[in-house]
């Protein structure tokens, strides 16, 4: 049996073609919902979309009705993405995500159902925000199916435990997981402020983007400089930095790390004596140099925190093992049956 999943993104899109729930093939295509929100529709996603599906088939010489089901996640459900879908609100099981999943027949060019699943929020359906009680709104599309896909590779003894996930991107979201089951998230800026600030602004001068060693010192001494003076001073010394010749492209790089994460770490910090008490052990699901960043400043202000990083892409991403966990489950089917 076949299937087709899309882990579909703001930017990128990569389809993956599994039998059973065994990954045979994968492709990704430079389509997400921004094409979708320039345009102003989303017939240019759907048209991707449908690219990367007749690739896949022509690549492993199958035909659509050898496809069993299609699957999506990520910002396909947001407003320009293949079809609005609510969120879904925590708690989350692995068995609640399945039941949740929304079946969308998409009539325009894949003529079939391409089943939805929903991200995940906070608040209850009824939830009414406002300018005062909006900081209770947490949410993510796409990352709630890589948490099962995390969970999916823990020894029994971590998967009993109480578990903070951090999960690295353009926005980092950390996920607080019960005895397997996703209760509560906080989602802050990282990787677009720090993306804006080196190149959108005077620090662009300062700051090498591509630069990938890392100071270990420099992160910290990053970290301090937030804690001492606020985000405004300490993105000055960065700049000061460069201006007297204080240090080299890795140091200010690493400083900068330091400063943009560091914040994230301070909100965790405050999340976990406010809320999430039970906290032993925390995972960081990233790459090598920004799991670290975040292992140098947790051990700062948590020493005491069991660190785990965590790394997959690629054929072996934590979204298609989160979908497989998904098929195991019984997938579309559950909706049903649940």
């Amino acid at each position: 049996m076949y299937n087709v999943y899309f882990d579909s993104g703001t930017s990128n899109t990569r389809a993956y073609l599994l039998k059973d729930y065994h990954v045979m093939d994968t492709i990704k295509k430079s389509i997400g919902s921004k094409d979708s929100s320039i345009a102003g529709n989303n017939n240019i996603l759907i048209k991707g979309l449908k690219q990367l599906y007749d690739q896949l088939l022509d690549n492993n010489r199958l035909k659509d009705k050898e496809i069993s089901d299609i699957y999506a996640s990520g910002m396909v459900t947001c407003p320009f993405g293949i079809k609005e879908v609510p969120h879904l609100s925590t708690p989350i099981s692995l068995k609640k995500l399945c039941a949740g999943i929304y079946t969308h027949y998409e009539a325009e060019l894949f003529k079939r159902d391409v089943h939805l699943i929903r991200g995940a929020k906070t608040i209850t359906d009824d939830f009414e925000s406002n300018k005062y009680n909006i900081s209770a709104v947490n949410n993510m599309r796409g990352e709630e199916i890589e948490i099962f896909g995390i969970l999916s590779e823990l020894s029994d003894e971590w998967k009993k435990g109480t578990i903070a996930i951090f999960l690295p991107g353009s926005h980092t979201h950390i996920a607080y997981i019960r005895q397997g089951v996703f209760h509560d998230i906080l989602s802050t800026f990282s990787g677009e402020l720090f993306y804006a600030i080196a190149t959108s602004t005077i620090l662009s001068g300062s700051i090498q983007s591509d630069v990938n060693a890392l100071d270990e010192e420099m992160v910290s001494y990053g970290f301090n400089g937030l804690k001492e003076y606020g985000i405004n001073r300490a993105l000055y010394i960065a700049h000061a930095m460069k201006i007297f010749n204080a240090s080299d492209s890795i140091e200010r790089k690493s400083y900068l790390e330091g400063v943009i994460n560091g914040g994230i770490v301070l909100a965790f910090e405050k999340t976990i004596k406010q809320k999430w008490g039970q906290v032993d052990k925390v995972i960081i699901a990233a790459d090598h140099n920004i799991a670290k960043v975040y292992q140098i400043l947790l051990e700062q202000i948590t020493p005491k925190l069991n660190i785990m990083p965590m790394h997959a892409s690629g054929k072996e991403s934590f979204a298609v093992k989160g979908f497989i966990e998904i098929l195991k489950e019984g997938g579309a089917r559950c909706q049903k049956r649940c």
